[in-house]
This record gives C-alpha cells, sequence and structure tokens, in this order.
C-alpha cells in the first residue's frame, strides 16, 4: 500500500531468484543471439544484463535489441542506474519511479508504463488502487512531490511550457543536486519512451495485464 512515507524510505533489495521467462513475440528486427549462458555478450556487459534480469524478473525484450550494440547498451545500463537508484542520490528510488510512471504516461509510452506498474507491484506492493491515484496526480505523497511530479508532468507534455513560476517552486522545495536529479529523470524517460515507442515494442508475457495503465489521466 502507497503511502506520504513510503516515498522517501529506502528501496528494497532488487534482487530476485524468482526469475520467469519474457515469452516469445517477435520484435521489428531479430533479436541477437544471447545464449543459455549469455556466451554470445561482451563480457563487459554481462553483469550489468544479470543485474537488470534480477531486478525484473525477466529479460526484456528491449534489453535484448540493444546487445546489437552492445558498446552503447552498456552506456544506456549504467545510465539507468545511475539516474534511477545510484547511493549517491539525494532522492529515493521509490520517488523517482513514481515519477517515471508518471513520465511514461505522459509520453504515451504503453511499454515502459506497464514496466513500471509491474515494478511497483513487485517492489514496493502496490495496489491497483495505488498505482490508479498515482498516475491520477490526486494524492501525492507530500508538497514536496507534488511540486516534482508537476514538474516532470510539464515537462514531459512541453518541455517550453515550464514556467519561471514553477522552477522557483522546484528549487524552493529541493536541493540543487535533486533539482537536476529530477531534470534527468523526466529527460531520460523522454529518451526511452521515444525509442521503446518508435520501435513498437511488444510486451513481455509478465507485463502484458498492465498494458491499460497508460490510459489513466491526471483527474484534474
Amino acid at each position: 500500500m502507497a503511502s506520504a512515507g513510503k516515498v522517501q524510505e529506502a528501496s528494497p533489495e532488487p534482487i530476485t531468484k524468482d526469475i520467469v521467462g519474457e515469452g516469445e513475440k517477435p520484435s521489428f528486427i531479430p533479436y541477437p543471439k544471447i545464449g543459455d549462458k549469455l556466451e554470445h555478450v561482451p563480457i563487459h556487459v554481462r553483469p550489468d544484463l544479470l543485474y537488470y534480469v534480477s531486478r525484473m524478473g525477466f529479460l526484456p525484450y528491449t534489453i535484448k535489441l540493444y546487445l546489437h550494440v552492445p558498446w552503447i547498451a552498456e552506456f544506456l545500463f549504467k545510465l539507468n542506474n545511475a539516474v534511477m537508484r545510484d547511493e549517491r542520490n539525494g532522492l529515493s528510488e521509490h520517488l523517482k519511479y513514481r515519477l517515471s510512471m508518471v513520465a511514461s504516461r505522459d509520453n504515451e509510452c504503453t511499454y515502459c508504463t506497464a514496466h513500471h506498474a509491474l515494478t511497483f507491484r513487485r517492489r514496493w506492493s502496490y495496489s491497483d488502487s495505488d498505482i490508479e491515484h498515482l498516475l491520477k496526480m490526486d494524492q501525492p505523497g507530500d508538497e514536496r512531490e507534488a511540486v516534482a511530479m508537476e514538474f516532470v508532468h510539464q515537462t514531459s507534455l512541453d518541455a517550453a511550457g515550464v514556467t519561471d513560476e514553477l522552477r522557483q517552486r522546484l528549487a524552493k522545495h529541493f536541493t540543487p543536486q535533486e533539482c537536476m536529479e529530477i531534470v534527468l529523470v523526466a529527460g531520460f524517460w523522454k529518451m526511452y519512451n521515444i525509442m521503446h515507442t518508435a520501435m513498437g515494442m511488444p510486451l513481455e508475457d509478465p507485463v502484458v495485464p498492465d498494458a491499460h495503465w497508460v490510459g489513466v489521466g491526471p483527474s484534474q
């Protein structure tokens, strides 16, 4: 159950041994060979790939496609970790996922919105009601989260529409480092959302039940 107090809590251990199959849905280009023991994956990328699987509980189709260009994929994986969960960050992974869910919905990315919903249920025990309230933006954890959510929402819909007044309110509630973390969350998911939507990514079997969440909008 989501609550205001939960937003700033440390994230639970993301490692899981409950690994399931992602399915066999084709993409617009073939998936590269990976191998049963990742033998076809460059060795320097394997730790990031294993961490992705242990965090998600399956291997996302998008991660497979990125492995066509492993010298780029390794930086995408590291950027994801740096933006969302690096221990040097001032903001919690939980809050960042809440902001990311709003961004992915606003960017109309069914793929990422569904993945976020599954992550919320697996790691923070969200109910369908919790997810719905998050997407409707009608129960922010506190005033700080409300401002951050408004900023990410407006940035995702129309970055030029972010006003000086909104920027000032963001700076009032967050440190300079935290402000930049919020900006990076919005920018990172805009990039991922655009790429995944443009590729027409199919949903993996564990994520299919959450395809509908992208259609839930703000209550106002």
